[in-house]
């Protein structure tokens, strides 16, 4: 669990607009549980559990891409900080 503060301590583009996507409910969420579950959560509600059309407009892609990219920056600066300097 991650208490206070911001999980993605160095943003880039796109990190930056899944956290504007993400909003704060779905980043505190990933404080208690994780990145990689919510990154799971993600992939569930956008594929698994949807009727998977593939005529998404570019814009939505954007958006879930930037998503799973903000859960992989989170996990990425938590397990391995040291690469990351």
């Amino acid at each position: 669990m991650i208490r206070g503060g911001c999980m993605i301590k160095r943003h880039d583009k796109w990190s930056k607009l899944g956290e504007e996507h993400l909003g704060p409910h779905n980043i505190n969420w990933a404080k208690k549980v994780g990145p990689m579950m919510l990154m799971k959560s993600i992939m569930n509600d956008y594929w698994a559990d949807n009727n998977k059309t593939f005529d998404w407009p570019a814009e939505h892609v954007n958006m879930v891409m930037s998503k799973l990219y903000w859960c992989w920056v989170a996990w990425l600066e938590q397990t391995h900080p040291e690469d990351l300097e």
